[in-house]
């Protein structure tokens, strides 16, 4: 290798690992005649810890503003999941023995010590600051090193190295990986060894019990023709019915007749004769209408089509195009598993896109239970300083739903948050992190 070219890769990565270990075990990898498929795998693997890496540093930021053993029992089960992808994703990285690498023991610790205080939580006692304080480490230090997993996957994508260059570079780093979860030793005594590591069967949101329901709005709803669905879909686009070319029906829980034109396609449900989904393959130019044109456009396209009380949550603009979240509203409540989205382009105003089916599948008039506890209530124990209460309700992932406050938060370093509590009990029920950008107000 030329001189300037590791000179190159040495400064570029050595800013990437500040002595996190990233790459303790990575010597075992780096061997003569490694092939490109070699890369590729390696890539593939990359690309699985970053996106554990990402999972893990959010969850361990939300375990932060847990109070109730409950919610961090919930947020500990998915760390125990995503730290045991991660590993299994760093081992085939470093094939044959395995030592315990700097990043290997931070992943092993993170589920060990967020299981340790959730059964701490669990026995009725509180979590000191010092071990908030923990967490919020961990997030960090998380964050920090999918950074560089993502630099490092990014450098073998572009074939700009190979993955035995970027080891030549890396591994010639001396990191004191020890340093890295120093500050966990005191939890040793309490948690059992790494060789016990629990394995976790998880129950992921696409359960049996979800891809067998039914969907609620559509049930009593009477059945369309194919031409009564064209005549609707040619309504909606503003075109005439002879412009529309007939596509292959899907079936399901929203089963629908679709079609296309030159620029859309568009599926109408067979129950009720309801819009399910519109694509356009129109790109946006130069920006003409703001994000408030937008919004107020995509809000007008809703009332015309027959989907009133919807409010707008969250929006995000790329590339021209401004998707607005919508979200029923039933009294004071704003109903988030009635969820429509709506894509606008930016150039003329038009509309781009449109998704309806948690919408489709989900709503209905709801039966809201009585508020057991007051909003004051609802705003003690909350880490961080609380600037607004709302009612809302939730989905959860065994398709229930839960009726809850919705509190706004200002937590660690202006960090804005949003806590769900039970309006009966005053349990925890989810933690969202708000994340604010140019382009619009997403959370994860």
């Amino acid at each position: 290798m030329k001189r300037r070219k590791k000179i190159r890769i040495r400064s570029f990565l050595g800013a990437l690992i500040l002595g996190l270990g990233i790459w303790g075990t990575v010597g075992n990898i780096k061997a003569a005649g490694y092939e490109k498929e070699i890369d590729l795998s390696n890539q593939n693997s990359l690309f699985q810890l970053c996106e554990y890496m990402d999972s893990i540093e959010t969850d361990l930021m939300k375990s932060t503003y847990a109070v109730s053993g409950e919610m961090l029992g919930t947020i500990t089960d998915r760390l125990q999941r995503d730290t045991a992808g991660a590993k299994e994703s760093l081992s085939f990285l470093s094939p044959g023995e395995t030592p315990l690498s700097g990043t290997y023991k931070f992943l092993s610790q993170v589920g060990d010590y967020t299981a340790y205080l959730s059964r701490k939580t669990e026995r009725g006692e509180k979590i000191t600051e010092e071990e908030r304080l923990a967490l919020r480490e961990l997030s960090t230090l998380a964050a920090e090193l999918s950074l560089k997993f993502q630099y490092m996957g990014d450098l073998l994508s572009g074939d700009y190295f190979s993955f035995e260059e970027i080891s030549d570079a890396v591994v010639n780093s001396s990191p004191d990986s020890e340093n890295t979860v120093s500050y966990l030793d005191t939890i040793s005594d309490a948690e059992e060894a790494f060789g016990n590591y629990p394995t976790l069967i998880y129950d992921g949101p696409f359960s049996d019990n979800l891809l067998n329901r039914e969907s609620v709005f559509l049930e009593n709803k009477e059945e369309i023709t194919k031409e009564e669905a064209k005549k609707i879909a040619a309504d909606i686009l503003g075109t005439e019915e002879k412009m529309l070319v007939a596509e292959e029906e899907t079936a399901g829980k929203l089963a629908a007749f679709c079609f296309r034109t030159e620029n859309y396609s568009i599926s109408i449900t067979k129950k009720g004769g309801y819009p399910l989904e519109i694509m356009s393959v129109i790109t946006a130019g130069e920006e003409k209408h703001s994000k408030a044109d937008a919004t107020e456009k995509a809000k007008s396209f809703l009332r015309l089509h027959g989907f009133s009380d919807m409010v707008t949550t969250y929006s995000a603009s790329n590339d021209g195009i401004c998707t607005v979240n919508f979200a029923y509203k039933q009294g004071s409540f704003i109903c988030y598993p009635d969820l429509i989205k709506v894509s606008v382009n930016l150039t003329d105003g038009r509309i781009t896109a449109f998704e309806a089916s948690d919408y489709l599948m989900n709503h209905k008039e709801r039966e809201i239970p009585p508020f057991g506890i007051t909003p004051e209530e609802a705003m003690k124990d909350i880490i961080g300083t609380v600037t607004k209460v709302s009612a809302a309700v939730i989905p959860q992932k065994d398709g229930t739903e839960r009726y809850t406050y919705e509190l706004l938060c200002e937590g660690t370093d202006s960090q804005h948050i949003l806590v769900y509590k039970d309006i009966e009990t005053g349990e925890e029920a989810d933690i969202l992190i708000l994340l604010y950008s140019d382009n619009g107000t997403l959370t994860k």
